[in-house]
């Protein structure tokens, strides 16, 4: 859910993040003359937020809001002359093997690799070998169909006068209808910004204006503060210019998506008065930890107007899981200046992704527990990455130009951290660190750097006293500076790392942009809730199977993009998404489970069916929730079986699962008996069959410990697994959490080819000493799956029949990076986050079994657990690898090459 910061963490963070705040400029005349200004501390606040626990009910304060003390009302600055990007060094591999997204203003960067576009190519055809026993109009194939070959084309003409998203009908028989407000009838899910007298020609302050767009409830009144998922909002912004005169505050639930073909620009006035341009933390909804389900996408943040002497941050983010930035830009000043790109404060969010950067004292400043930042790119920043603080950290196909400083990690308050499949160019040293090497216990400050293209003259690796320890050099295969199985802590390391080609791109692991459709126009489009000779209602009660399957399967067919407005689409059967399909939700809409079909664990049954096994083509999901609607034992909620033609041909992008915890499910209300044998609530989160090929980014499954919208936080629910790998094509897990399920939450089971980039995860808090079932129990073992049985624990060993985190049965060329794996409660549990176990939660976090070939594994972060890694070899332990939350393995290397 939202792994809590410890009190031993939070006084460590006290003296690392407050005492640490680092001083005032370093200025260096190199790498591109830019100057690396002020480095502006975190904020006192955070320490208030970085709270253990995260369900405290919020308070009014509003301090961090308030107006800076040293605003100039008058002051004002002209646009910065632009930057011209250097050329990328020739050998270097594009920064993005997916097309960049044609919406933004172009940054000069490494040409994309044409294999994996996130948008289809006009020139492609559609292709189709149909069998006789494929699906019918209403009923999903079985399993054993006959297999399906499909791939659509791009649009027959481009259209970029009205982005297909604003074509749509959002008001009438197409509308989105969120049957839990007060009112679902007046309740408008999509706004448009033009709706509220908003004006996008740079004039004026629209703050008020775009707040009440984010937060109308349809009465008068605003939704703020009245839970997740009951009053989603999606709030369009057409393109233009929105000036800011103060700080405009996001909320729960809501997506913020502007049109890519003409991407709006959100610009802080020449007077702006306040901290923040956009705060992202929800404060009516808890700490950071539980600020839920926000996406921002398609919009430029400006602070250029702003005097570089003011300190201002474009945007805060201090959110969830749920959440995600992507397709975003973010213009500062050039220069010395006191502004900040993105302030990620506290907060446990997992992926931001595709993200451009320019100018500023900071692009980014991060003191999340765990993130995956994928292809951003800094250009001109004084520092571009400033570790103020977390437990793991992932950077993923970055670029870093023409800036003074890559990464600064000199307070020794982030634990870990991955630089992958990057670039520097034309830049000051790509990192700056505390040694740790020599403290005794605790090691914070620990990297890797793998894959990185360098083309500077200054250092790669300097530690706080000035001295080198990576001089420059063209290319850097792996590079260790931290803990090692099997071994001890090196202080700068190199290996070399063997990398299925089945994974990679120009040399890179393969990633892909969320699709943004632009240049389809509306004609491209179907709408589920306006297809003739259909009925589809999304109103929480109506089964919805039936016509649902009917128009996916035909969508599919002519090659449609499939838009499905908010609501709760009930489905009692199997929901097949044949290959041809692109789905699109809004505000997370949501199909969910129920009836017989399901509650059988001996014979499981996928409520969402992603193309049956052996289908080749293309299927695109994003913006969707799936979930159970009741008790389902034998839910598995989403079963992934079809593969592409191309990697990423397969895809979901800011999906989710969740069982319990949200507004549709009776989950929410009926499980609360202490016996969780009383709450089967579903058998497994998602399958990655043998047949699949996925690549899956900002992917949350969560059991839920807490409910978000009832009166009682107090729920209990076993899950049986999380998220099941058996797929050998080639599996791509960007930025993704699996939390609190009973037997696992990650199981690459016999699975090949598989990267995954941040795995973060949650013990269930109701297993360990005083547990009422311990593991399996209440589930029976699969071996067919690879269910892990616990035959390794004793009888009555309370702490050894617990969820492992993940655990790697067999298999080979299986690559995992920054793993962070949490552990908080045991025993009963009251619901109310004030009685962490006491010592270790668990005896073992993650499990390595059936001698897997070439297993990768870097970064591995754990909480409260006695053995990091149970392996048969050294069972390397916590306590004798110390540093981050509680323990850090830099580089796990019993089963590589």
């Amino acid at each position: 859910m939202r792994c809590q910061f410890s009190l031993a963490a939070v006084a460590a963070l006290t003296g690392a993040v407050s005492g640490a705040v680092v001083p005032v400029a370093e200025v260096r005349a190199g790498a591109g003359g830019v100057v690396e200004a002020h480095r502006i501390s975190v904020p006192p606040w955070f320490l208030s937020l970085a709270a253990e626990l995260d369900a405290i009910a919020p308070t009014e304060t509003s301090s961090f809001l308030a107006p800076s003390s040293d605003i100039n009302p008058d002051s004002s600055s002209p646009l910065p002359t632009p930057i011209e990007s250097s050329p990328p060094v020739q050998s270097s591999p594009p920064v993005e093997s997916a097309a960049p997204v044609q919406s933004l203003p172009p940054v000069q960067s490494p040409p994309p690799a044409p294999a994996s576009s996130s948008e289809p190519a006009t020139s492609s055809s559609s292709t189709e070998i149909a069998h006789p026993s494929s699906a019918g109009p209403t009923t999903p194939a079985s399993p054993s169909a006959a297999p399906t070959v499909k791939t659509c084309p791009g649009p027959a003409q481009q259209s970029t006068d009205v982005y297909w998203l604003h074509a749509q009908d959002h008001n009438g028989q197409g509308a989105g209808y969120a049957p839990f407000t007060n009112d679902p009838k007046r309740y408008p899910v999509f706004r448009n910004a033009m709706d509220y007298s908003v004006v996008n020609d740079g004039s004026g302050d629209q703050t008020p204006r775009l707040q009440k767009a984010i937060d109308d409830d349809g009465n008068g009144g605003s939704r703020k503060g009245r839970g997740v998922t009951r009053n989603p909002a999606e709030v369009f912004l057409p393109g233009g210019t929105y000036q800011l005169g103060s700080t405009l505050t996001l909320t729960v639930g809501t997506i913020i998506v502007g049109d890519p073909n003409n991407p709006p620009i959100i610009k802080a006035g020449p007077n702006f008065q306040g901290e923040f341009l956009i705060m992202g933390y929800d404060k009516m909804n808890g700490n950071p930890e539980t600020s839920f389900m926000m996406l921002v996408k398609n919009v430029i943040l400006d602070t250029t107007a702003v005097s570089p002497g003011q300190s201002i941050t474009a945007l805060q983010w201090g959110v969830a899981q749920g959440a995600g930035l992507t397709n975003i830009q973010v213009h500062m000043p050039t220069g010395p200046s006191r502004h900040t790109g993105i302030n990620i404060v506290a907060g446990s969010t997992i992926a931001v992704t595709d993200v451009t950067i320019i100018g500023g004292a900071t692009g980014i400043i991060n003191s999340n527990q765990q993130v995956n930042f994928k292809n951003v790119h800094f250009i001109g920043c004084g520092t571009a990455f400033e570790a103020s603080g977390g437990w793991t950290v992932l950077l993923q196909g970055a670029v870093f130009e023409s800036c003074g400083t890559g990464v600064n990690m000199t307070t020794n308050a982030l634990g870990s951290l991955v630089i992958l499949d990057s670039i520097s160019t034309n830049s000051g040293p790509l990192i700056r660190f505390y040694d740790s090497s020599h403290d005794a216990g605790h090691q914070n400050s620990q990297f890797l750097i793998q894959n990185l293209e360098y083309n500077s003259k200054e250092p790669i690796a300097v530690d706080t006293n000035g001295h080198t320890r990576l001089e420059a050099t063209a290319h850097v295969d792996t590079w260790v500076w931290g803990t090692m199985v099997p071994g001890a802590y090196a202080p700068g390391g190199a290996w070399n790392t063997h990398r299925s080609p089945q994974l990679l791109v120009d040399g890179r692991y393969f990633t892909k942009a969320q699709p943004t459709y632009a240049g389809f126009s509306g004609q491209d489009i179907v709408n589920v809730k306006t297809v003739p000779g259909h009925v589809v209602k999304g109103d929480g009660v109506t089964d919805d199977t039936v016509a649902l399957n009917a128009i996916l399967a035909q969508n599919a067919a002519n090659c449609k993009i499939t838009y499905i407005p908010f609501g709760v689409y009930r489905v009692s059967d199997t929901l097949l998404i044949p290959v041809g399909s692109r789905i699109v939700g809004e505000v997370w809409s949501v199909i969910s489970g129920y009836g017989d079909s399901f509650r059988n664990p001996n014979n499981p049954r996928a409520v969402i069916r992603v193309g049956n096994p052996g289908d080749v083509g293309t299927i695109e999901i994003q913006d969707m929730r799936f979930s159970v609607a009741e008790v389902l034992p034998g839910a598995k909620v989403v079963e992934i079986n079809a593969a592409g033609q191309q990697p990423g041909d397969v895809g979901l992008w800011n999906t989710m699962v969740t069982v319990g915890g949200t507004a549709e499910t009776s989950i929410s209300t009926t499980c609360t008996s202490q016996d969780p044998k009383d709450c089967m609530a579903a058998y497994m989160v998602m399958h990655l069959t043998e047949t699949s090929s996925a690549y899956i980014e900002n992917f949350w499954g969560w059991t839920a410990d807490h409910n978000l919208d009832s009166k009682s936080l107090f729920t209990i629910i076993s899950t049986g697994r999380g998220i099941l790998v058996e797929s050998t094509k080639g599996t791509w897990l960007t930025g993704t959490g699996s939390e609190h399920h009973w037997l696992y939450n990650y199981n690459f089971h016999k699975a090949s080819n598989v990267f995954a980039g941040l795995l973060q995860s949650e013990s269930p808090y109701i297993q360990g000493s005083g547990e009422f079932e311990k593991a399996p129990a209440p589930w029976t073992v699969d071996p067919e799956i690879g269910d892990p049985d616990f035959s390794w624990c004793g009888p009555n060993d309370d702490k050894c029949r617990t969820a492992l985190a993940t655990n790697v049965d067999g298999g080979s060329n299986i690559a995992l990076y920054n793993s962070a794996a949490w552990a908080f409660f045991d025993g009963s549990w009251n619901g109310l986050y004030n009685e962490p176990c006491q010592g270790k939660c668990q005896a073992n976090m993650m499990r390595v079994t059936g001698a897997p070939q070439n297993l990768i594994w870097y970064s591995i972060s754990t909480r409260m657990t006695e053995v990091i890694v149970l392996d048969g070899k050294t069972n390397p332990r916590e306590d004798n690898h110390a540093g981050g939350w509680e323990g850090i393995i830099q580089a796990y290397g019993e089963f590589a090459g």
